[in-house]
């Protein structure tokens, strides 16, 4: 995969390590304190250390969005092999119905319409008894609790902080 930014000679080095320790995708917490640890030892100017680390990530985040592409391609690729798949068998299910045929051998293979196992059609959800309910906790919506108290509304139990710190980069 081509790289977009070019690497000083020691993160040069340093990339092809953490490549070859990701090609055998075994890749523990302890090997990310390994590569720190590395990145640590490379002595450099702090403006310099922090440009070719920025443009180490550059490249790792070409090849993630490179990944995300061809994630997606393969998606579109088995979503449609998988309804082709789906048709086929409903065709298939069809034909055995409509013709009233419950097996058929077809040279290696037996195909059998069977009877599925029972299940439960819920009408009326109110009048099932608790003891067939799953209890489930109440979810906070964050979003809504956030908007809220930077309005000036004080809510107990919640508190507004700014005390996190992102790293942006541009």
């Amino acid at each position: 995969m081509s790289k977009l930014y070019e690497l000083g000679e020691k993160y040069r080095r340093f990339n092809h390590f953490v490549d070859a320790a990701w090609d055998d995708e075994d890749m523990t917490e302890d090997d990310l304190q390994m590569y720190i640890e590395t990145l640590e030892s490379i002595e450099d100017e702090v403006e310099v250390k922090v440009e070719n680390i920025v443009k180490f990530m550059k490249n790792i985040e070409g090849d993630i969005e490179a990944f995300k592409n061809e994630e997606k391609r393969l998606e579109k690729k088995r979503k449609y092999l998988q309804n082709k798949f789906d048709g086929l068998k409903s065709y298939m299910q069809n034909t055995l119905e409509v013709s009233k045929i419950d097996k058929v051998n077809a040279g290696t293979f037996k195909v059998k319409l069977q009877v599925n196992p029972p299940s439960i059609n819920i009408i009326d959800p109110a009048k099932i008894p608790d003891t067939f309910k799953i209890e489930q906790e109440p979810k906070i919506d964050s979003k809504a609790l956030l908007k809220a108290v930077k309005n000036g509304l004080e809510v107990e139990g919640a508190v507004l902080v700014n005390d996190k710190k992102h790293l942006r980069i541009s």
